[in-house]
């Protein structure tokens, strides 16, 4: 075996310790964490959504101690609005959400902070399972966002459906712009994710006008999804920093629709394994940590994953840094023809504040473990040091000092550790 990342390093050492000016109102100075009502309801993007369940989401989300963790957001997504009145204000599905101020002053209640959903263009992504089109924010984005502070939300996420006006395509770059200054113009800080699914490269010009962007399509509870995610973001790291996050798209820990029926599908839609993978590559990206399945009824992987304190202490970590893929270690060739790099064995950091790194072995093959090593001298400052190592998955001190660190790795499996330089 040989190790083949030192060269790949010596191009990104530099992006690994950048740090991006974004949006200034003073929110994202780290990732957001919190759950969103895509999935929930037995179906990912149906789109249905009630006050019964935010409600008992708000109150789990309490007792199973995902608050305590840091995860502070409940966020509706394309599922609470209905039409607008005679005046143009934007008005909650009166069926699903009575009385829309109530529900979310419970969240409020429980300590949390409320989020919607809104489009860019004319109308939202979705029906919502409704026999009318739900109208987007075009035209009221000034009307709008008083709304939402009016009711006290604190994230928006905006879309990017329907926007083609009178026969031309609207520029993301201006109506992102438009309902950014909205946002600030009501004087309330409001959290504000843009969701173009990074076809415009939004990592390179959002940060002035969102504190979150979305840097790839949909994300799925399918494995397929999940590795063409991690591959889609490598590179991207370097624009990741206190105020602005690529967004890698919703978790989907513990499956996507288990309480119901869904022809086709298997369910849930990834292996433990892949559901450890995906937890551990969206702490080391620093991407938001949004959760999309049912946390009333919290599987061990769900418990293992999303209540990992030393992997949320990777995302939420002050610094502020971006993770990105460091290296390869040589393992063979990767399984599925899908077009990826043919070697399966990656090398992931993050820097962390006080000099630490984070690092993630990920093995992407479809067939095979591999043993992966990771020689530190490829990080920053590190030639010719060691280290204190430890498993932050499994709560374990490795023997140390070390200069490099050498783990199994199972198919679609990664490996997550934190490395401190001894003096």
């Amino acid at each position: 075996m040989q190790q083949s990342g030192f060269l790949l390093l010596l191009c990104l050492a530099p992006a690994l310790l950048h740090s991006v000016a974004a949006i200034h109102n003073g929110l994202g100075l780290v990732p957001p964490m919190g759950w969103n009502t895509w999935c929930t309801q037995g179906h990912c993007g149906l789109d249905v959504c009630n006050d019964a369940e935010v409600r008992a989401v708000a109150d789990a989300m309490v007792s199973n101690g995902m608050k305590d963790a840091g995860y502070q957001y409940i966020n509706m997504d394309d599922c609470w609005a209905d039409t607008r009145d005679a005046d143009g204000n934007i008005m909650a599905d009166p069926d699903r959400f009575p009385n829309f101020a109530d529900t979310i002053k419970y969240v409020n209640s429980k300590g949390l902070k409320f989020g919607l959903y809104t489009d860019a263009g004319l109308d939202t992504c979705s029906t919502g399972t409704r026999k009318h089109k739900i109208p987007g924010s075009y035209g009221h984005y000034e009307q709008d966002a008083r709304t939402y502070a009016s009711w006290n939300v604190e994230y928006v996420k905006m879309d990017w459906c329907n926007t083609k006006v009178n026969g031309t395509e609207l520029d993301p770059h201006k109506q992102y712009a438009q309902m950014s200054a909205a946002l600030n113009a009501t004087g309330k800080p409001i959290f504000f994710n843009s969701c173009e699914w990074g076809v415009d490269n939004p990592w390179e010009w959002m940060h002035e006008f969102a504190n979150s962007w979305r840097s790839g399509p949909d994300h799925h509870d399918d494995w397929r999804s999940t590795s063409s995610i991690i591959d889609h973001n490598i590179g991207l790291g370097k624009y990741a920093g206190p105020g602005g996050w690529n967004d890698l798209d919703f978790l989907m820990t513990g499956g996507q629709g288990c309480g119901f029926d869904m022809p086709g599908k298997h369910c849930p839609g990834m292996t433990d394994t892949e559901y450890k993978t995906e937890f551990i590559m969206w702490c080391i990206m620093a991407s938001p940590l949004l959760v999309a399945t049912d946390i009333r009824n919290m599987t061990d992987i769900m418990k293992a994953t999303l209540l990992n304190t030393e992997l949320i202490a990777v995302s939420q970590d002050k610094l502020g840094a971006g993770g990105d893929k460091v290296g390869e270690w040589q393992c063979g060739s990767h399984g599925d023809g899908g077009g990826r790099s043919s070697n399966p064995c990656q090398l992931w950091a993050k820097p962390l504040q006080n000099g630490s790194f984070a690092i993630a072995l990920y093995n992407s093959d479809d067939d095979h473990s591999h043993n992966i090593t990771f020689e530190f001298s490829i990080l920053p400052g590190m030639t010719g040091k060691s280290a204190q190592v430890r498993d932050i998955y499994n709560h374990k001190d490795m023997p140390s000092p070390l200069k490099s660190v050498t783990a199994s790795v199972p198919s679609h499996g990664a490996e997550a550790f934190k490395i401190t330089p001894v003096a």
